[in-house]
């Protein structure tokens, strides 16, 4: 009893948490990582929410467990962005955009060269395993094709995804990148991706409520500043990302209200440094990004947030091996087709052992009300 419970109120506070982070367009780190692995920062990823609406950008590893953290249902995603496609921001996409389709939601696929081809290729390698999957709800993958569209940015396009305003344009790194801005309900959110000293992005950030940009010259905890200064063309090295100097200058020049860094090589940062070097040209408000970090920042939500991620954890730990397992669980893992029932070919483990004693009227499902039956 004390199990459901438990589980009632996780369900409750990721609803509270759902309403009162989409009212006011807002920002949701999914991932504050980078390309080296690290348990406590997950792949590049942001969640951009407004009211239905809700665009993710970049999706490295990581990305699925941290929105299953926050209860976010990829059939509830209206829009599948890149930057660029580096593998740290775009390993977790194939299984993204397949569950995605499974799941029958319109959306909108958007990023530089080459996002057409990564699509199209993949629909390729996976057409069988994919139509596979939607022939157990009579569909095909011809039926879900029109459910999204892509969009290859050159620089420059504007566009809407549900309530959202979508502005992009190029910025300077090792391939084709874009950087994003976001706007609705009076408040404007930028994603720069990664990139060195670009002056395109002070004029797509112009007057910006919130400006995440990658974190490059960050001092990690125990380390030394390093010198900075603002990179010229005519370098003879070609560099991947910005230093404090650069990233300080962009905010600075685009007049932007809050500068928040992420995409961190470190674990630990040494803010009160950072903070010291991005001070000799930026004086607005700054933040470090960390994994389910919500901006605009809000503690009340944030503390919600965090206690519902922390209980749901402790109950996965202290109760999978004593307390009856939760049907809806299942149904998130199990149900490719999203039909809201398992088949025998979705279930897995002891639930596919006694498939037959369950499905008690014989109909090859096994529903919400024939799982309960059995405890």
């Amino acid at each position: 009893m004390k199990y459901y419970l438990n589980l009632i109120l996780i369900c409750v506070c990721a609803q509270l948490f759902s309403q009162e982070q989409t009212s006011q367009l807002s920002a949701t780190i999914i991932g504050s990582g980078s390309p080296k692995y690290n348990t406590e920062r997950s792949g590049p990823s942001v969640l951009i929410s407004y009211q239905d609406t809700k665009i993710l950008v970049d999706m490295g590893n990581g990305t699925q467990a941290n929105l299953d953290k926050i209860d976010v249902n990829f059939k509830s995603i209206d829009g599948l962005l890149f930057t660029h496609h580096h593998l740290d921001h775009n390993e977790e996409f194939v299984p993204i955009f397949i569950k995605s389709l499974l799941g029958g939601n319109t959306f909108v696929i958007a990023g530089p060269e080459p996002t057409t081809a990564f699509v199209e290729s993949t629909l390729t390698i996976y057409e069988k395993d994919i139509n596979y999957r939607l022939a157990k709800s009579k569909r095909t993958l011809d039926d879900v094709k029109s459910k999204f569209t892509i969009k290859e940015l050159n620089g420059s396009e504007a566009f809407t995804i549900g309530e959202i305003k979508v502005s992009s344009v190029n910025v300077n790194h090792t391939i084709e990148t874009v950087a994003y801005r976001f706007e609705a309900g009076g408040k404007s959110i930028v994603v720069s991706g990664d990139l060195t000293y670009s002056e395109s992005l002070p004029v797509l950030a112009k007057n910006v409520d919130y400006l995440i940009i990658d974190s490059g010259g960050a001092v990690a905890m125990g380390s030394k500043v390093r010198t900075n200064s603002t990179r010229t063309n005519g370098s003879k090295k070609e560099r991947a990302h910005v230093n404090l100097s650069e990233s300080s200058l962009m905010a600075k020049e685009a007049n932007a209200k809050h500068l928040i860094l992420t995409h961190f090589t470190a674990t630990t940062i040494d803010e009160e440094a950072t903070t010291a070097e991005l001070r000799k040209n930026y004086a607005g408000d700054i933040s470090y990004a960390h994994d389910l970090m919500t901006i605009p920042y809000d503690e009340n939500i944030t503390s919600k947030l965090e206690a519902t991620v922390s209980t749901k954890s402790l109950n996965m730990s202290t109760n999978s091996s004593k307390s009856a397992p939760s049907f809806t669980k299942m149904l998130s893992r199990m149900d490719a087709n999203n039909d809201g029932k398992l088949s025998k070919d979705e279930a897995k483990g002891k639930l596919k052992t006694n498939f037959d004693k369950r499905d008690k009227n014989k109909d090859g499902y096994i529903t919400t009300d024939e799982f309960k039956g059995n405890h």
